[in-house]
């Protein structure tokens, strides 16, 4: 399962990693191409711009971890419970560990106080044997 689960993120890699490189040779064929133009940006807008394109960048990566987020709760809490399940139906069946704890238990419980009569204690009060 760990192996099938490294392969999926060794393709998501792959995949990031070929989006990039597509995105710096698309972005480097353009600012050669349009690059002389006579627009000019100020310093204050340059950094407007590169600190919305961080900010929408944070946003997406909360909203992805969010997901994942409760995607993964949600499979730990099924695997939580499918293995108690498991371990109870197992643990309680006769002969099993948990049933022979929950018997003694009980045996413990119900026979507390209550002692076994024995011919030695069957003496009358002035010590003579009944």
């Amino acid at each position: 399962m760990l192996k099938k689960k490294l392969g999926w993120i060794g393709l998501g890699a792959l995949l990031v990693l070929a989006l990039c490189l597509i995105s710096a040779i698309a972005g480097g064929a353009l600012s050669h191409r349009f690059g002389s133009s006579s627009h000019t940006i100020s310093y204050a807008d340059f950094i407007s711009i590169m600190l919305t394109a961080v900010s929408v960048l944070l946003a997406a990566l909360t909203i992805f971890l969010a997901v994942l987020g409760v995607l993964g709760w949600a499979a730990i809490s099924n695997g939580v419970r499918s293995r108690t399940e498991f371990f109870l139906n197992e643990g309680f069946k006769e002969g099993n560990s948990l049933y022979s704890l929950v018997e003694a238990r009980v045996a413990a419980i119900v026979y507390k106080g209550i002692a076994a009569i024995d011919e030695a204690d069957d003496t009358s009060e002035n010590g003579e044997k009944a």
